[in-house]
């Protein structure tokens, strides 16, 4: 009898893209909460600043 040899290249093919479809659905998800933490930050040394006199909430013109 001669048995034939499977073929597993597609197979580990699916799985490769799988794995990276994980990799860039978990990457995604963690660049938009550090984006939304970072974006928080910012408004809060803003809202600090604010309170204090030292900035004010609207963005002045540079003077050439």
């Amino acid at each position: 009898m001669i048995t034939r040899k499977s073929d597993k290249r597609g197979q580990s093919l699916v799985e490769y893209g799988l794995v990276l479809a994980l990799i860039a659905i978990v990457a995604i998800l963690v660049v938009k909460a550090v984006g939304t933490k970072t974006a928080s930050t910012f408004d809060n040394v803003q809202t600090q600043m604010t309170t204090s006199g030292i900035a004010t909430t609207s963005p002045t013109a540079a003077s050439s």
